[in-house]
Parts: structure tokens; sequence; C-alpha cells
């Protein structure tokens, strides 16, 4: 990857991280009482897995990006069960952005996989949508370190939980009470099977210099409709949707910083997923799908599947 391309998805990624960091606010909780996710039903109780509700954050506005956080002691066990939008890359793309998180942070030393990332049934769900795995840390007194990730419906849930009392095993069960005790919507279309990401076989390579495009306002609005039929898909999955993304197999491209990477699905050349963080924030980056689309009409071509 060239230099001036490192530098663009460096501004790329700062632009991304700005706006979760600053609207940052608590989320409103009746003591004692659950809480209900108002966009997809989830109903989590005030108490989980036997641990007590510490706080909720908000990082997005209309409960578009939150988390729940249930704690014990001085954070001698903690709990986090996190809900945010499914509108870009998939189960795969972010699990691998939280282990990042957990492996480079620094919290937990350089903790050691004690379960591999493996494909679990999520609650109500009948397809290996989530991803689960287990750490051991060498740092910070910790005993496990685990990770959950799975889609319900057109939203991501994240479950993370550390211990400084309990093996991975005994975290894994935790975790596994946890998610049973969350109540979940009465009818979820099933997410598509998830396998762990992999390394791309052969990194894209990218010119030192590029050149802006001509504007074409025909195109920008044809991207735009294409982008709104995408957004539809992801907001309303299908039977038939799921199953086509569950062919799909991604891998990293490139790890360009702070918890940000490029991936790309089925080891695709044209485009990629510019990954910022763990809760979804992402940038396609590709050739106008607007103008190839015009192009191949203009050609008397019939469009591509989309």
């Amino acid at each position: 990857m060239g230099m001036a391309s490192r530098w663009i998805l460096a501004f790329l990624v700062a632009l991304l991280a700005v706006a979760p960091s600053a609207a940052q606010q608590p989320l409103p909780l009746d003591p004692g009482k659950a809480w209900k996710h108002k966009h997809s039903g989830i109903i989590v109780p005030a108490t989980l897995a036997g641990t007590p509700r510490d706080r909720g954050m908000t990082y997005a506005p209309d409960e578009l990006d939150l988390g729940l956080s249930f704690v014990v002691g001085d954070a001698a066990e903690s709990l986090t069960v996190y809900i945010f939008r499914n509108t870009n890359g998939a189960v795969p793309v972010w699990f691998s952005q939280a282990q990042w998180g957990i492996e480079h942070r620094g919290n937990f030393g350089h903790p050691a996989l004690a379960v591999a990332p493996v494909a679990f049934v999520p609650p109500g769900q009948k397809n290996e949508s989530g991803l689960k795995a287990i750490y051991t840390p060498d740092r910070g007194g910790y005993r496990s370190t685990g990770l959950m990730l799975f889609p319900v419906g057109p939203w991501y849930v994240k479950i993370r939980a550390s211990s400084q009392t309990r093996t991975p095993t005994e975290l894994g069960v935790w975790m596994d009470t946890a998610l049973s005790e969350i109540r979940w919507p009465k009818k979820i279309v099933d997410g598509p099977l998830a396998t762990p990401v992999a390394d791309c076989a052969s990194p894209l390579s990218f010119p030192e210099t590029a050149k802006d495009a001509p504007r074409d306002e025909g195109a920008e609005m044809v991207a735009g409709l294409l982008g709104a039929a995408t957004a539809q898909q992801r907001a309303k999955p299908t039977a038939r949707s799921v199953a086509a993304l569950s062919t799909v197999r991604w891998c990293r491209d490139a790890i360009i910083g702070d918890n940000a990477a490029t991936y790309r699905q089925n080891d695709a050349t044209g485009w990629y997923l510019l990954a910022a963080g763990d809760n979804g924030n992402g940038i396609w980056v590709g050739p106008d799908p607007g103008a190839k689309l015009l192009a191949l009409t203009g050609k008397g071509q019939s469009a591509p599947a989309q």
C-alpha cells in the first residue's frame, strides 16, 4: 500500500473515531428494572448472570449504539452487553476488530487464546451465526476474558466479559448464562453462517498517486439508490439474503493502525471495507457502482445483479 493511500486511510479512521467519542452519554435506566431496547425489543435484566448492573452508555443518538455494564466489586468481574446497528461488514469483521482490542490494548498483556474463535447458534436462531473466543491474560490480575458477537435481525450484539477469579471454562459458562437470561425477540431471522476471518492470501497493492474521478450527478443518483436498496436489505433480512451472505468469506487485507483495518469479501480486488473500532463503523472503498451501472446500460448490456 502506497504512502498516500495510508495517509488517506488514516484521515478516514480519524473521522470515524471522532463521532462516537463525542456522542457518549449516560443511558437513562430505572434502578432495579430491566431495560428494553426500543428498536430490537431486546430486554436486558437489571441483574445478569448474578451480576448487578452498574451503568449504561450511549455512543450514538436514538439507541443506535450503546452498552450496558454489569460489575462485581472494583471490576473484579465485569460483563458488558453492546448493541449496535448492522449497517456494513459482517459478524466475522467486527469480531476480528474486537479481538484486536483485546490482544493489543495492553489491559491484558499478551493474552493467549484458551478457546479459539468458534461459531455458535445464538438464542432464537438455527444457524451458527455467532462467534465466540476466550483468552487467558498475563497482566492486570485477570484469569480470563472473553468475547461473543452475533446478529439479531438488523442489529449486532456483542458481549464482553472479564474475571479475576474465573477460569476460561468458568467464564464461558458465565457468558452463556448471561446469554440465556436476556430476553430476545420472539421472531428473529436466522443470521448468515459466521466463519472467523483469515488474512487475505494476496494483499491489495495501491499506486502512490490517485486522481479524483469527474463528478457525475447521474452516477451519484444511481449509487444513492443502490445504497438505499442495500440498507433496506440489511434492515429487513430475508431467508434469501441470509443464504447469499452465508457463502461470503471475509479476509483481512491490512491493519492500518489503532484498531483500524481493511477487509475484503471472497478475495475481491476491486474494493474493500475500512473498519475503525469494533462497533460497526466502516467505509466501503471502491469504484463508483452508479457509474459502472450507467456505463453497462449505456452500452446495451444488462445491469449486474446487486
